[in-house]
């Protein structure tokens, strides 16, 4: 049985449960033993809080990943955002040793130190390294037919072990693939959703970014559009409701890919909180039959 360390995040518990619920869902089928980080706090956020003091932003990821290294195992996030800023500040504190001796002359003042003894890895790395094709697919008993369009999120393609950006995209468009849904290309994958520039201009955000996307994939004709980042959830589907003022209309269902994974499991739709979802996500299950 593969175990991690479980690092849920903000935006999951408090925005998202429908994302937990699916995610525990499935990693009951496949044997993935998850171990509750108590007492963690904000990763924090990986956009602003870095450039605003790199210092305290480095303390508070140590003080997380500590956690981790109390209980001996390695952490698994669901979050891009959560694993971007812990797996960057996991490399520098390891390979920095100026930068880990100021972080841990902080920490001591609260009983705690980082020692570098853990990885941090995103959800799609345990299933595609950990868990494997295979034993999906096995999983697989209602294969998902559904023309999808994936947003694989800005940090996922920030990467530590590879100077292949493209590594985690890759497994995750192979891992939707295992559920029956077909991709279809849309042409702006790489294009940020504009959940960041939400703090400085929502016009700019949703008709700059959000909308320019949305127009490219409802172009393609897709069913839904899957994504793996709580972010870029929140922005897709409170973002197609704050685009009706401006006269924008989409309506377009977004679907975690954790949900994708456990409606193909045969998870029935009515356990995993579709009802939260502010896209037309319960639409979509009841033409699925799930």
């Amino acid at each position: 049985m593969v175990k991690y360390a479980f690092f849920l995040g903000c935006q999951i518990p408090m925005r998202l449960p429908n994302v937990e619920v699916a995610a525990r869902k499935v990693f009951e089928r496949l044997g993935v033993e998850t171990v509750e980080l108590l007492g963690y706090s904000c990763c924090p956020e990986p956009v602003v809080s870095r450039l605003i003091d790199e210092e305290a932003a480095l303390v508070i990821s140590a003080r997380n990943i500590t956690l981790a290294e109390d209980l001996g195992i390695n952490m698994m996030t669901l979050c891009n955002g959560c694993y971007e800023t812990l797996a960057e500040a996991n490399e520098i504190l390891k390979h920095d040793a100026e930068k880990r001796d100021k972080v841990n002359n902080i920490l001591k003042r609260y009983g705690r130190e980082y020692k570098g003894k853990i990885d941090i890895k995103h959800v799609i790395e345990v299933l595609y390294e950990d868990v494997g094709l295979g034993n999906i697919e096995k999983l697989v008993v209602k294969p998902q037919k559904i023309r999808v369009a994936l947003h694989y999120g800005c940090h996922l393609y920030r990467e530590y072990k590879s100077a292949d950006i493209m590594r985690k995209p890759k497994m995750m468009r192979e891992i939707v693939e295992r559920t029956g849904a077909q991709v279809i290309d849309y042409g702006l994958e790489r294009m940020c959703c504009g959940y960041p520039s939400m703090q400085a201009s929502e016009e700019f955000s949703l008709k700059e970014r959000l909308a320019r996307k949305l127009s490219r994939i409802n172009s393609a004709g897709v069913d839904a559009v899957v994504m793996a980042c709580p972010a870029c959830m929140i922005q897709f589907e409170l973002g197609q409701v704050m685009l009706r003022p401006y006269g924008i209309q989409f309506n377009i269902p977004c679907i975690n890919l954790m949900e994708l994974l456990a409606l193909s499991f045969g998870v029935p739709s009515k356990e995993l909180l579709i009802e939260l979802h502010r896209s037309p996500v319960q639409q979509l299950v009841k033409k699925l039959g799930v």
